[in-house]
C-alpha cells in the first residue's frame, strides 16, 4: 500500500495508519493463523493489524492504531481483497488460483512443513491429480522482458499440452505440473509398462525439450529441474523444496548445466554440508599435484569417464578419441596424482576431489 493510500486510510479512520512488514512466523506469533490471505486481521494491545497483500514469504500489513469495530473490519478486509483481485474470466481467474496456490506453496516451504497437504479452501485443489509430473522452471536474464503469465502458459503447452498447471512462485520461478500421460507419449517404444530407470531418461529428455523450448521463445538464462510423478495434493510442497535444493546444487557444482536431476546430486548434497574450510583442507591433503585439475583436457576426461560409470569403451566413444588415447590419459592421472580410476576406492576419491575443487577453487 502506497503512502498515498496510507494517509487517506489514516483520515478515513481517524488514526494512526503504518506500513509493516511480516514473515508468517512473526504473524502467528502476533495471533494469526496459518497460511494467512490478503484482508486477514488480528487484533492487538496497540490497535488493529490487517494483511494487504502477500508476496511469496512476505506479509505485507498495515497497523492501524485504533481498535475497529467488526463492521469497519469487514468493509476494510472486503476493500483489500477487491484490491487484489485481477479482472475475472475464464484465462485470469485460473491465474488467480494459480498466484494464490504459489503464495501458499511459498508460506508452507519458508516454514520449513514440507509434509502440508494442500487445504480444501485451494480451488486449485480440484485439478489436481495422482501421477502430476513436476517441473521447476528458473529463468534469470530474459534478452526482452518476462513473459506474461498467459504467454508463458501458452508456450508451455505447446509442448506438454494436456492437463499442465502453471503455477508463480517466486520472481522468475514457475512450477509446472503435468499428467505423467506425457511419458508414455514421449517412449519412442511404446512400451506398456515403462521401467524405473526409462522414466528418469525420459523425464531428462523432457526437461532438455521444454528448456530448448523456453530459451528459444524467450532467450536469457534458463534452468529446469524435473522429479518423477507425485501425488501433488500430499507432496506438492516437498517436490519444491527438493527441486529447488537441486537446481542450487546443479549451479554450484556443475557450472553450465541447466537441466537438474535430484537422482544424480545425491553425493553433492552430501558434499554441500561439509564447512567450506574442511573441504579446501580436504582437497589440499589429497591431491598429488595442486594443478591437476586446472587442466580442462583432464576434467572433461574424468567427468565423461564418471558419467559413463567407469566404462572405459563407452568414454572413449562419447570423447570422439581411441581408446589407447583413454588408457593413456588415464595413465597420466595415476602417475600425477596416484590415484587410479579404474580402482573403486580410488574413483570414489577422485569424484569426491573434482566435485569439491570445482566449489573450492571457484571462489
Amino acid at each position: 500500500m502506497n503512502k498515498t493510500k496510507l494517509q487517506e486510510l489514516s483520515k478515513l479512520l481517524d488514526a494512526t495508519v503504518v506500513a509493516k512488514v511480516l514473515t508468517g512466523a512473526e504473524w502467528q506469533k502476533e495471533g494469526g493463523e496459518k497460511h494467512p490471505e490478503a484482508g486477514d486481521a488480528i487484533q492487538t494491545d496497540s490497535g488493529c493489524l490487517m494483511i494487504a497483500r502477500v508476496n511469496g514469504s512476505e506479509l505485507h500489513c498495515v497497523e492501524i492504531s485504533t481498535v475497529l469495530t467488526p463492521l469497519e473490519k469487514r468493509l476494510l478486509s472486503w476493500a483489500i481483497r477487491q484490491g487484489n483481485m485481477r479482472p475475472v474470466s475464464a484465462a485470469s481467474d485460473l491465474e488467480r488460483q494459480a498466484r494464490r496456490f504459489g503464495e501458499w506453496v511459498q508460506q508452507s516451504v519458508a516454514a520449513g512443513e514440507w509434509r502440508a497437504e494442500v487445504p480444501e479452501r485451494m480451488e486449485l485443489r480440484n485439478r489436481l491429480f495422482d501421477g502430476m509430473v513436476p517441473f521447476l522452471l528458473s529463468c534469470e536474464q530474459v534478452e526482452d522482458k518476462e513473459p506474461s503469465y498467459s504467454e508463458l502458459e501458452k508456450t508451455i503447452r505447446t509442448y506438454i499440452p494436456e492437463d499442465t498447471l502453471l503455477i508463480p512462485l517466486r520472481e522468475h520461478e514457475w512450477l509446472v505440473l503435468t499428467s505423467d500421460s506425457v511419458l508414455s507419449e514421449a517412449d519412442a517404444d511404446g512400451d506398456e509398462e515403462i521401467g524405473h530407470e526409462e522414466t528418469k531418461e525420459l523425464l531428462a529428455s523432457l526437461a532438455q525439450g521444454l528448456h530448448e523450448l523456453i530459451t528459444t521463445e524467450w532467450g536469457g538464462e534458463c534452468h529446469i529441474a524435473v522429479g518423477e510423478p507425485i501425488v501433488p495434493s500430499e507432496n506438492v510442497v516437498r517436490i519444491v523444496a527438493t527441486l529447488r535444493e537441486t537446481t542450487f546444487l546443479g549451479r554450484k557444482f556443475h557450472v553450465g548445466m541447466q537441466i537438474h536431476l535430484p537422482w544424480l546430486v545425491h553425493l553433492e548434497r552430501l558434499l554441500s554440508g561439509i564447512p567450506e574450510t574442511v573441504r579446501s583442507r580436504f582437497v589440499e591433503e589429497m591431491m598429488g599435484r595442486p594443478d591437476l585439475f586446472t587442466d580442462s583436457e583432464t576434467v572433461a576426461t574424468l567427468d565423461a569417464f564418471f558419467s559413463m560409470d567407469c566404462n572405459v569403451s563407452e568414454t572413449a566413444k562419447k570423447l570422439f578419441i581411441h581408446r589407447n588415447t583413454l588408457l593413456y590419459r588415464l595413465d597420466k592421472i595415476k602417475n600425477e596424482a596416484g590415484l587410479d580410476v579404474r580402482s573403486f576406492n580410488d574413483a570414489v576419491l577422485v569424484r569426491i576431489l573434482l566435485l569439491l575443487y570445482k566449489v573450492t577453487k571457484r571462489k
